[in-house]
Formats: structure tokens, sequence, C-alpha cells
């Protein structure tokens, strides 16, 4: 198997670092908690639409995050693997 560059597997093994810490896991649930508390049905305008659409998007990205990290790395080393055939 060829190995990846050193400082692409340390960037990556920075953020599994990350997510094995307690801390991401309560930064995880305060982000779904914040993104719980929008009430769509409940906004009175196109502007407070637009901005709690917004904040989804912010919370989404956030609440994905460590998907993204995995599925990139995943990639990045079957990429490897393959190149190395």
């Amino acid at each position: 198997m060829q190995k990846i560059e050193q400082e692409v597997d340390n960037y990556y093994q920075t953020y599994f670092d990350l997510f094995n810490h307690t801390g991401w896991e309560q930064f995880q649930a305060d982000v779904q908690a914040a993104a719980d508390t929008i009430q769509i049905l409940a906004l009175q305008d196109a502007k407070e639409l637009h901005i709690a659409q917004g904040q989804l998007q912010v919370f989404n990205r956030l609440l994905g995050w460590q998907d993204a990290i995995s599925n990139s790395y995943d990639q990045i080393l079957q990429e490897a693997e393959s190149d190395e055939s």
C-alpha cells in the first residue's frame, strides 16, 4: 500500500484526535440543540427565514464535519491504494 504524504496524514490525524475528545461530543450536542431551536413555522417574514436558513446551513455543516473528514480521508487512502496498483 502506498503511503499518503505525512503532512496530509497529520492533518487528518489531528482531526481524528479532536473527534475523540469529550469536548467534541459536547460541542456537537450543543450545535444540534441550537439547530433544534429554529422553528421554521414561527418565522414572521422572509428576512427571518433567510437568517434561519443561514444558521441551519452552518449548523448542518458543523454536524456533518466529522463524517466529511472521515469520508475524505477514506477517499485519499483508496486513491493511494489504487495508485499503487
